[in-house]
C-alpha cells in the first residue's frame, strides 16, 4: 500500500493514476490530518509526501513513519520545489526519510525508487498501535457512540450502526467545523479515487440520517452538504 500525501489535488491525482497504471493499491490524503486518519485504518508499506502540505510538513509524516515507538518504520519518499535549500532536505534525511527528490520530478525515476520500496518493504502485516484510541467512547451529533459495540446511544434511545456508518461518523467528528470533501471520503472510505459521482456517499450519510431518527436527532442538523464538495459537521445543530 502506498500513502500519496499532497494538498495538491492535481498532483494526488496524477500519482495515484501512475500508481494505478502498475497495479499498486494506493490511498490518497489531501492533508496531515487526512494522513493521520488513514493510519488508524490502513499500514502503508511506503508514503510519498510533499514537503509542504496544507496543515504541516513531511517532518511529521516522516517521523510517525520512522520514528513512532508504536510502528514498524517505512519508506518515506519527500518531494521538495525546485527552490528548496539543501538544508531542509538534509533534515528529511536525518530524519529518516528513504528518499528526497526534487522538482520537476521525472517519472522513470520516481517509478524506479518506487518498485524497489513496493518490492521490499520495511515491514509486513497489521499493526494495532492505534486501537485504543480507536475503541474510546466519544460524543457526536448529541448522541454517545461506542465504538467497540457500533452503537450510538442517548439517554432514552439506542441503536447500532454499520462499520461504515462508524468511519462516516469518526472522519466527520475528526474534522469538525471543517469540510471533509468527497476527494479525502471516497480514498479514505473506498479505497478509491473521487471521479464526480457522490451517490455512495449519499446513499450512506442518508442511512447514518436514518440510524439517528431512532434516536429522534436530526442528523442533518449537525452534518451540512457542501454542494459539489463534501460535508462539515457542526457542534451546534443547524436549522436544516
Amino acid at each position: 500500500m502506498i500513502a500519496i500525501v499532497s494538498s495538491n489535488a492535481r498532483e494526488r491525482m496524477a500519482f495515484g493514476a501512475m500508481c494505478d497504471t502498475q497495479g499498486w493499491a494506493a490511498v490518497e490524503c489531501e492533508s496531515l490530518r487526512a494522513f493521520k486518519r488513514t493510519l488508524q485504518q490502513l499500514n502503508p508499506t511506503v508514503v510519498l509526501t510533499r514537503n509542504k502540505l496544507s496543515d504541516g510538513y513531511a517532518d511529521d509524516v516522516t517521523k510517525i513513519m520512522v520514528r513512532d515507538s508504536a510502528r514498524t518504520p517505512a519508506r518515506v519518499v519527500v518531494l521538495f520545489d525546485a527552490g528548496a535549500s539543501p538544508a531542509i532536505e538534509a533534515r528529511q534525511i536525518a530524519l529518516g526519510a528513504t528518499c528526497v527528490l526534487r522538482d520537476p520530478i521525472r517519472t522513470e525515476v520516481l517509478l524506479a525508487y518506487l518498485t524497489k520500496y513496493v518490492a521490499e518493504p520495511f515491514r509486513q502485516g497489521h499493526n494495532g498501535g492505534n486501537r485504543a484510541l480507536r475503541d474510546a467512547e466519544f460524543d457526536f451529533a448529541g448522541a454517545r457512540v461506542h465504538p467497540m459495540e457500533r452503537k450510538i446511544e442517548t439517554a432514552r434511545r439506542a441503536t447500532h450502526v454499520t462499520p461504515r456508518e462508524l468511519e462516516l461518523i469518526r472522519l466527520l467528528d475528526e474534522a469538525t467545523g471543517e469540510v471533509v470533501t468527497y476527494q479525502s471520503l471516497y480514498s479514505e472510505m473506498l479505497g478509491r479515487r473521487f471521479r464526480g459521482d457522490t451517490s455512495n456517499m449519499r446513499v450512506l450519510l442518508g442511512k447514518l440520517d436514518r440510524s439517528f431518527g431512532a434516536l429522534q436527532i436530526s442528523l442533518r442538523k449537525y452534518v451540512e452538504v457542501i454542494p459539489k464538495t463534501g460535508y462539515r459537521y457542526v457542534e451546534k445543530p443547524g436549522n436544516g
